[in-house]
């Protein structure tokens, strides 16, 4: 019963911090929908309830209406409410088919189990009046600590402070802690760890050869200035920040310059940047002091954290749209930085967190004067901005230069398609028709301001032009007429016909016989195959000028000008016969015309691509804010509701978070500046604390809150409470003051260098029936490699891994990305042996190589990732191309070495893949199996050293850590 007891009390335990997850989803991504699109007809406060259903009520959902219960937990297709989003059945909401990311929403929410926080009925946003002083009692809200190190039994087993505080409370229980681990295990850690990546046998050998007392301070600090480091723990801080190379949603546009900020959060992480700056740089890195120009692009870029989420960009309603960005700003910031959920406050007080409505919203008026979004790309679709990034003048000139040049080659370029276009028109047409000659508008003499236009059908060529029914008199067009033949011509108008058109339009003929002018009415419909009508017959010159010209003097109505065309006539007046000897004449004219321009017209696109491989590098952009025109404090959002406006909140802070007077907000400045200034405040009682138990959850395995992104009251409570707020303390404390000062490389050095991360994960059966979670940390927790260090360790290994940076990943991806076939496509000649940090992230076509390992969702904040075990990482090891590959390179850079014995190899194999010797059984059977070849050299032997490989490359030994 006993042990009953301690399982149930540890799964529920466990399960605490993921119900909290379900609920902020819900109050995140179902409440705000229900609210906007269901509650005026079903609710408990609509004036006339549809069909007997309230969706306001966890309760009222569940009993559903007049067609039976609206959903079945755990079962979104067996779920009325569902069919009715899909319009399978009933059509919710009537008014139109919501986004289809929204219904994937809820039935990810009923498969959840359709979590509901609420309560039977829906009051006012206040219920009661929280209670602020009273919830700084709560222990995350209190200022972290410094500790002494507490006493212990054992004195001899602690090397550091870290080793005190978790020693005492083994020793509390009655355990002890395991074994120190061996050198080899405590190397490949160490290497994962910090760099990602497995050590090479060589490295293995050097620290356990090195008998010097210093010899692991040397491997841990040697480790810490590989630019490596920086790529590994970037990556867990790029989770937080819900990095990705695309906006997702509905409208998943590339964010081509998004890399930028990933390659800021990796250089800030090998540059050991103090957290309190890199907090306040991403917060509000452009209203920020700078000394050089690379300080200044630096923060312009740390920014773009505030930009990369997902938005809903084709949103019509554009304040809905800003409120929605605001809400993603704030609850992304709340728990990267502070470790709070506070989505659910867009909506009404926190249901178990001091933090009242007015807050969300106090927070909301900043984010609110900030840009994030810059007008539309195209119809209604937003974007965002694109800042300049500081270059040098020789720079900027030379771009410049290179924009002229381009400009004017792409102009003559233009002009001389339109010529080539229109001889290549006239020879066609005298191979067709020698006698008649068809001119389009686009290759007439435009005077004045005409507009453009296919909107009303049958027309000539690519469209038609009007003069838009204004400036009268003031604008003409002329058609230069240069016929094949003299003689008699019948001149045809084409234009559409509509009531609105002018009925007196004057066409000037010069021809022959003098000029004419002949008033024509486009009223009427065309008579000639619905395209032209007839204008008059006319004697022309084949050597005389000749032209047409349609006026908009006098008129009234739109005017049109489409094309022109002569139809040569004979003494009789019926349309002439070709003249063998004419035709062929003017037919090798023009054939010469063509030939000459298509000459030319090659020659300039050489030019034009000899000028763009010569072009300088791009000025840089980055996306990234700026304060926004109107900067104002923001009203309470009713409900949620953004068109149900309620009181006006003065900008400000999280009260129950405050310690001390809290900075003043501008006028002048929408307040990301103070913001920043207060979370980075070695005072905040949560800041260090976060960031200090996820630098302890990517070293340990489990945090100290073991629910790394919530410290609120649906998170777990501290294990060794004293220990972090020692660690938080002394991480926002100056190095002179046996702090850390702000540096997660010292912090990290001092978590690996003390006892406990060097422990053994060897089970003990006492320690387990008392705590089976390892809670007390009595070993190290044994943990499966993220999914990038067992992709790169892959590459690695095989010797092909390349560790230059990647600039980057989505270039020649197109401007924007679906989730269909070609992206998968895109995603193959986008796979490169390049560390995984630097594959592109598009939301909603993640790597595949990388999403069956619990990839982190980028469009969430993500501190811990989860850990599954499903057949599909089974399968993806046994059967992916990538693995094969890597497994048969592997394999020739074994049968490269020296050494050719298949005990050797054998051997090798296992160093290089799991970093250890194999056991006697092991050796044998891998022996065994490449002897079968006899020649190491065959291709036989090739193939059965690489299939060795390949077994170990799927191992459960090689993706996990001990």
């Amino acid at each position: 019963m006993l042990l009953l007891s301690c399982l149930w009390a540890s799964a529920s335990d466990s399960s605490w911090a993921e119900d909290a997850k379900k609920l902020e989803f819900f109050e995140t991504r179902i409440r705000p929908v229900l609210v906007e699109h269901c509650y005026e007809c079903h609710s408990v406060g609509a004036k006339e309830v549809k069909g007997s259903l309230v969706v306001d009520t966890a309760a009222g959902m569940l009993k559903g209406g007049d067609s039976g219960a609206s959903l079945v937990p755990g079962k979104p297709n067996d779920s009325l409410l569902i069919e009715a989003l899909r319009y399978e059945s009933v059509e919710m909401p009537p008014a139109g088919r919501l986004p289809e990311h929204i219904i994937r929403d809820f039935e990810k929410w009923i498969e959840m189990g359709a979590p509901d926080p609420r309560g039977g009925d829906v009051g006012p946003i206040t219920r009661t009046k929280i209670d602020i002083e009273a919830g700084r009692q709560f222990w995350a809200f209190q200022p972290p600590q410094p500790h002494a190190p507490p006493t212990v039994a054992d004195t001899s087993w602690p090397r550091s402070e870290i080793d005190a505080f978790v020693l005492k409370r083994l020793e509390d229980e009655g355990l002890k802690p395991a074994s120190d681990a061996d050198r080899a295990t405590l190397t490949r850690r160490l290497y994962f760890d910090l760099l990602g990546l497995p050590p090479t046998p060589e490295q293995l050998r050097s620290f356990a050869e090195d008998s010097s007392p210093t010899a692991l301070e040397t491997l841990v600090d040697h480790l810490l200035e590989s630019k490596q480091f920086g790529v590994h723990w970037g990556r867990h801080w790029l989770d937080v920040a819900r990095y990705a190379d695309s906006n997702g949603g509905d409208f998943n546009a590339t964010f081509h310059n998004a890399w930028r900020y990933r390659d800021y959060v990796v250089d800030a992480m090998n540059d050991d940047k103090p957290f309190d700056q890199f907090v306040r740089e991403q917060i509000a890195g452009d209203l920020l002091p700078f000394e050089s120009d690379q300080q200044r692009a630096e923060q312009l870029i740390a920014t773009g954290f505030l930009m990369i989420g997902t938005k809903m960009l084709s949103e019509r309603d554009k304040e809905k749209l800003a409120m929605d960005v605001v809400d993603e700003q704030i609850s992304t910031a709340g728990s990267a930085f502070m470790g709070l959920t506070l989505g659910c406050c867009r909506c009404h007080d926190h249901k178990f967190d001091p933090i009242p409505t007015q807050d969300y919203y106090a927070l909301a008026g900043i984010f609110h004067s900030t840009r994030t979004l810059e007008g539309e790309s195209q119809e209604y679709v937003s974007t965002w901005p694109r800042r300049d990034l500081p270059a040098s003048a020789d720079h900027i000139a030379a771009v410049t230069k290179h924009e002229a040049q381009s400009k004017a080659l792409k102009a003559q370029l233009t002009a001389m398609k339109k010529d080539f276009d229109a001889a290549e028109k006239a020879l066609k047409e005298l191979v067709a028709n020698p006698n008649n000659l068809t001119i389009d508008d686009s290759e007439a003499e435009v005077a004045g301001s005409w507009k453009a236009s296919t909107y009303t059908p049958n027309y000539v060529g690519k469209g038609y032009i009007h003069d838009d029914d204004n400036d009268k008199g003031e604008k003409s067009v002329e058609f230069s007429l240069k016929l094949a033949r003299s003689g008699l011509y019948e001149v045809q108008l084409s234009y559409t016909h509509n009531s609105n058109r002018a009925n007196n339009v004057p066409v000037t003929i010069c021809h022959a016989d003098g000029k004419s002018e002949v008033p024509f009415d486009q009223t009427r419909k065309p008579t000639v195959d619905e395209l032209f009508a007839p204008v008059g017959r006319f004697k022309f010159e084949r050597d005389l000028p000749a032209s047409l010209t349609i006026s908009t003097t006098g008129t009234k109505g739109y005017v049109i000008v489409d094309a022109i065309r002569l139809v040569a006539l004979d003494e009789n007046g019926e349309p002439l016969s070709a003249d063998p000897g004419d035709s062929n004449l003017a037919a090798q004219a023009a054939e010469d015309k063509v030939e000459k321009l298509k000459a030319e017209l090659a020659s300039l696109n050489q030019k034009i691509e000899k000028q763009e491989a010569n072009a300088p590098p791009p000025l840089p952009k980055a996306i990234a804010v700026d304060e926004y025109k109107e900067i104002d404090d923001c009203e309470v959002c009713v409900r949620g509701e953004h068109r149900n406006r309620g009181e006006r909140v003065p900008r400000g802070f999280i009260q129950v978070a405050l310690t001390g007077e809290p900075p003043k907000i501008s006028s002048e400045q929408s307040g990301r500046k103070e913001l920043a200034d207060w979370i980075a405040n070695p005072l905040h009682p949560l800041t260090s604390r976060v960031i200090v138990n996820r630098i302890w959850s990517h070293l340990l395995g489990e945090g100290i809150v073991r629910s790394v992104d919530n410290f609120g009251e649906l998170g777990e409570r501290p294990t060794h409470p004293d220990l972090l707020d020692d660690l938080a303390s002394r991480f926002a404390r100056p190095v002179s003051d046996r702090g850390f000062g702000w540096s997660i490389k010292r912090i990290v050095r001092e978590i690996a260098l003390s006892r406990v991360y060097q422990m053994s994960s060897e089970h003990d059966e006492a320690a387990w029936r008392v705590d089976p979670e390892n809670r007390l940390l009595w070993r190290a927790n044994r943990r499966r490699l993220p999914a990038e260090s067992i992709r790169d360790a892959m590459l690695a290994i095989s010797g092909q891994l390349e560790l230059t940076p990647g600039g980057s990943p989505v270039e020649g991806l197109g401007t924007l990305v679906t989730n269909n076939s070609a992206d998968a496509d895109a995603y193959e000649r986008k796979e490169t042996a390049k560390r995984s940090l630097y594959l592109p992230i598009i939301r909603n076509e993640l790597p595949p190589t990388l999403t069956v390992f619990d990839f982190a969702d980028p469009d969430l904040v993500v501190g811990k990732r989860p850990v599954t075990n499903v057949p599909a990482q089974a399968l993806l090891l046994m059967n992916s191309p990538f693995v094969m590959n890597c497994a048969e390179r592997t394999a020739e850079r074994l049968l490269a070495m020296e050494s050719q014995s298949p005990e050797q190899i054998a051997a090798a194999a296992y160093q290089v893949t799991v970093a250890r010797e194999p056991t006697i059984a092991e050796l044998e059977r891998a022996v065994e199996f490449l002897h079968r070849s006899e020649d190491l050299k065959s291709d036989l032997a090739r193939k059965r050293l690489t299939l060795l490989v390949h077994v170990l490359f799927a191992s459960t030994e090689f993706r996990m850590l001990n």
